[in-house]
C-alpha cells in the first residue's frame, strides 16, 4: 500500500513538471533560451551578504536571475548589475512583480560578506548577494553550467585575475535551472520576455 502511495505521489510530481515544462516551452521569447527541461540543483551550502549561513534552495519561492562575478571585476560586472538594477525599475514601474537578481561572486578570498554588502547595495540593497568556499562553488557551477576561473596566488594576496561566463541564469519557483540569457543583455528585451516567463 505504501509503495503504491509514493508512486502514485511521484507519478503527480512527475505529471505536475511535465504540464510545467510544456506551458514554457509554449511561450515565445526573444532572447531567454530556455533548457528542454528543469534542472533540479542538488542542495549546495552559501553565505550570504550578511554572513549569514544559507542554501541556494532558498531562492524557492520566487523566479531568479542568477549571474556569477567578483566584485573587483573591471567592467562585465558593474554593467550586469547597472542593467539588472534598470531591469527591476521597469518592471516595478508597470506594476509587475520582479523575480530575485542574485549575484554570486566567485572570489570568495576576496569577497566577504561585508564587501558582497557593501558592492550589491550600491546598484540594489534589495538584491541578493552570495558566496560560498571554492569547492562549494566548483560544486554549484557544475551543476548549473558555469565556467570561471580564479588565476592562481599565494594565498593573501589581493590583485589577481578572475574569468567568469557573462551569461544570466533563469531559475524557476522551485530553484530549478530553466533558461539562460546569454550576451548582448538588452534591458528591453529582457525585460519582456522575463514578464512573459511570470505570466
Amino acid at each position: 500500500m505504501r509503495t503504491l502511495l509514493l508512486m502514485s505521489l511521484s507519478f503527480l510530481l512527475i505529471s505536475c513538471q511535465s504540464e510545467q515544462t510544456d506551458t514554457l516551452q509554449e511561450k515565445t521569447f526573444q532572447a531567454l533560451k530556455v533548457f528542454p527541461q528543469p534542472l533540479g540543483i542538488e542542495s549546495v551550502n552559501m553565505i550570504n551578504k550578511n554572513g549569514e549561513e544559507t542554501v541556494f534552495q532558498s531562492l524557492k519561492g520566487n523566479y531568479s536571475v542568477v549571474f556569477f562575478g567578483f566584485t573587483n571585476c573591471p567592467d562585465i560586472c558593474p554593467t550586469t548589475l547597472l542593467d539588472m538594477q534598470k531591469i527591476n525599475k521597469k518592471l516595478t514601474a508597470t506594476g509587475h512583480i520582479p523575480p530575485q537578481f542574485v549575484f554570486i561572486s566567485v572570489d570568495p578570498e576576496r569577497d566577504t560578506a561585508e564587501n558582497l554588502k557593501q558592492y550589491i547595495g550600491y546598484f540594489n540593497p534589495e538584491f541578493k548577494a552570495l558566496t560560498a568556499t571554492p569547492e562549494n562553488l566548483q560544486k554549484l557551477a557544475a551543476q548549473l553550467g558555469v565556467a570561471f576561473m580564479v588565476e592562481k596566488h599565494e594565498p593573501g594576496a589581493q590583485v589577481y585575475n578572475v574569468d567568469h561566463t557573462a551569461a544570466w541564469f533563469v531559475l524557476n519557483e522551485s530553484a530549478d535551472r530553466i533558461g539562460i540569457f546569454t550576451t548582448p543583455h538588452e534591458v528591453d528585451v529582457i525585460t519582456a520576455d522575463l514578464i512573459e516567463l511570470m505570466e
